[in-house]
């Protein structure tokens, strides 16, 4: 398993972000991962401005994790 550090890079999209963060916590959690269970606010620098992701759009994510 490789850590955030190692998996960052100061040029990835917001989505490679998301699904190298969500990819993290099914790696670690006891749980499976699913909708019910995880909640993701994306918090942008240019408007600095809050956003939290549907539990459609969660789950669309999910569905690509490996």
């Amino acid at each position: 398993m490789t850590t955030l550090k190692e998996q960052y890079h100061s040029t990835m999209s917001l989505d490679e972000a998301e699904k190298m963060i969500l990819q993290t916590l099914k790696n670690v959690m006891e749980d499976t991962i699913s909708r019910d269970n995880i909640e993701v606010i994306i918090i942008k620098s240019d408007t600095r401005k809050w956003e939290r992701r549907t539990p459609q759009q969660l789950e669309a994510i999910i569905a690509t994790l490996a």
